[in-house]
């Protein structure tokens, strides 16, 4: 089973630096290096990039589980001295008749977790450190961290535990082309004794492809998550599947993109989600 599951991922990984290979190498005058440098200059100290709205539906194998989800997601980006920190904050409200396992994002289980809940879960977010003034061209990668806070308002819905890790965000952009991914694994440092400590490899691709004027192809997963702590035929979560958005423009600097996706948990634990039926508002600033 972990042998499929790290031979797709690496499957996915090879894509897309393949992708990248196929397209045509930028160059860029001194003029432009210039103009970006005083553009980055010029930012504000904190902005919102993007406000996203993930309102999905859990297909379960008993039709009597389904379960319902509101995503919120914000991007932000802050300056500090030489460096740009993006952040990317991500919780949910939840509608669960039973327990999911693996999740919400960070749910490790535990055995005397029987019924489901309504409410909160715990707040996950990352943050990337890149360097002022510099000129990324079309492939940009950052390091930093990520952390869970056990914010959930029931313990099906939350780990109980402060979870912190390494992550990293990658980004390709070339033509009609944006793809990339992040990915983070979490450990658990402290918070209740008596749940299972968090050990969670989660890997965020997502694949945008402009078909058309405002309309585009897209892969934006819930994720890719592997339990470490967890036996191999419960452990991970792999999605396949894809969708569209639609791009509306909100005067000259806002714009709105509306999008519907479908995916099957090809691998998945056994009483985990099936199917993913996920829809999306953003706002992009």
């Amino acid at each position: 089973m972990m042998k499929r599951v790290f031979s797709v991922i690496l499957l996915f990984l090879l894509l897309i630096f393949h992708a990248t290979a196929l397209s045509q190498e930028e160059t860029h005058s001194e003029m432009d290096e210039e103009n970006a440098h005083q553009e980055e200059s010029n930012r504000p100290i904190f902005r919102v990039g993007s406000q996203r709205s993930w309102l999905f539906r859990s297909f379960l194998n008993d039709p009597g589980d389904d379960a319902s989800t509101l995503g919120l997601e914000i991007e932000n980006y802050i300056n500090v001295g030489a460096y740009n920190v993006k952040n990317i904050t991500y919780f949910e409200v939840n509608q669960y008749p039973r327990l999911i396992p693996g999740q919400p994002i960070g749910n490790p289980e535990t055995e005397d977790q029987i019924v489901g809940a309504d409410g909160i879960n715990d707040v996950l977010m990352g943050f990337w450190f890149s360097k002022r003034g510099k000129h990324h061209g079309k492939h940009h990668i950052t390091g930093g961290f990520a952390a869970q806070l056990p914010t959930a308002t029931d313990k099906t819905l939350g780990s109980g535990k402060w979870s912190l890790g390494p992550s990293f965000d990658y980004e390709f952009e070339s033509g009609r082309w944006f793809a990339g991914a992040i990915a983070l694994q979490l450990w658990s440092v402290g918070g209740q004794s008596d749940r299972k400590d968090v050990s969670l490899l989660m890997i965020k691709p997502f694949v945008v492809y402009n078909l058309a004027k405002r309309f585009d192809l897209i892969y934006m997963p819930y994720g890719i998550s592997v339990y470490w702590n967890k036996p191999a035929s419960e452990a991970v979560y792999l999605p396949l599947g894809g969708g569209a958005q639609y791009q509306i423009p909100l005067g000259s600097e806002t714009t709105l993109n509306l999008g519907a996706q479908f995916f099957e948990n090809v691998i998945r634990p056994t009483k985990g989600t099936v199917y993913d039926l996920r829809f999306l508002v953003e706002f992009v600033f």
